[in-house]
This record gives structure tokens, sequence and C-alpha cells, in this order.
């Protein structure tokens, strides 16, 4: 799948508040602002005030897109356990689980999808700062996928963090992409 060849692609990340589901989002939109003539980025949040589970939904498409909402991805994100229990069964037969196994304990039900499994926190823990597992994540699916460039996230990684002056953190941020991207292509 690659953004020459595909005419629309979609994505959904879930997570708990915190782990960095919406801010994946945001930079896979806005990094497909730039490539795509159609992008789309919605937020869906439980009804827990803290730590509740979090999912976006991103579309990046050359077509119109009727609807930001994806009832079943072609590739969905998951980067905890209840997360997994909830939307494990949305995956479009035939598609793409990305997973971070440093937090999900058990083996995913379904045999009809590919399954990607990461230690992302793990990796991301030992670059320094397990708050960049989402950037691992990140990595694998566009290693996965190739619908962007790892130099165009990078990019907006980079402007991202300098409009919010905090340029120290591109740096790590940019070392964790290329690390899930990296564990994807060794594959």
């Amino acid at each position: 799948m690659d953004k020459d060849t595909v005419k629309k692609a979609g994505v959904a990340i879930a997570g708990f508040g915190g782990q960095g589901v919406l801010t994946t989002g945001l930079l896979l939109a806005d990094a497909g602002m730039k490539e795509f003539e159609h992008v789309s980025w919605i937020p869906s949040y439980s009804a827990t005030m803290r730590g509740g589970t979090v999912a976006c939904y991103v579309i990046l498409s050359n077509e119109d897109i009727y609807s930001p909402l994806i009832s079943q991805p072609e590739v969905m994100i998951i980067m905890d356990l209840p997360s997994l229990d909830t939307y494990e069964r949305s995956v479009l037969p035939g598609g793409v689980l990305i997973l971070d196994t440093s937090m999900i304990q058990r083996e995913v039900q379904r045999d009809d999808i590919k399954i990607v499994p990461l230690p992302s926190t793990d990796l991301a823990k030992d670059l320094g700062s397990t708050q960049v597992s989402n950037l691992i994540l990140l990595g694998a699916y566009l290693a996965e996928t190739k619908i962007l460039s790892l130099d165009a996230i990078e990019a907006t990684i980079e402007s991202t963090l300098k409009e919010g002056n905090k340029e120290k953190l591109i740096p790590l941020n940019i070392k964790a992409l290329r690390c899930g991207y990296e564990k994807m292509a060794a594959c």
C-alpha cells in the first residue's frame, strides 16, 4: 500500500488517555495533507475523565471522504488491552493489527488479519522515555503500509515541536519513529 497506488487509506488508533493516540493521528493527518487531496482526523473519547479509552480515525485520500468514521479499519494500531478487547473485531478481514505487546498480555483471537506485534513501550523505555511508544508504533505503521514516507512524518514532528517550543524533544521523537520503522523493515 503506497500513496501512488492507493486512492484512499484509513487507520484507527486506540489506547488510553495519555498514550499519544491523538498525537499519532494528528501527525499522520498533518503529514498527509501535504501528499493527499483530502484528509480527515476525528477523535473519540470514552466517558471516563482520565485514563479512559481514546481512539482516533485518520483517512488519507485522493477521493472525497464521505464519512470521517471508520467502522472497519484496514489498519488498526492498538496501544492497550482494553482497546484490544473493544476494537479487535472491528478490523477488516485481511487487514492489519499493529499492537504494543508491552501493554497487551493476551493473544489476538482472530486468524483472518495480519498481526504486527511490537513491544513499543519496552523499546521506548530503552530509548529513555515511555512517552514515545506511540511514535514507535507509528514507525511500524509507516514501514508496514508505505502510505507516507518516514521523511514526511519526521518533517511534521520537527515543525510541530518547533511551534510548541519543544525543540529539545525532536531527536528523541525521531529516534523513536525510526526505531519502529527499522524493527518492521528488519522483519
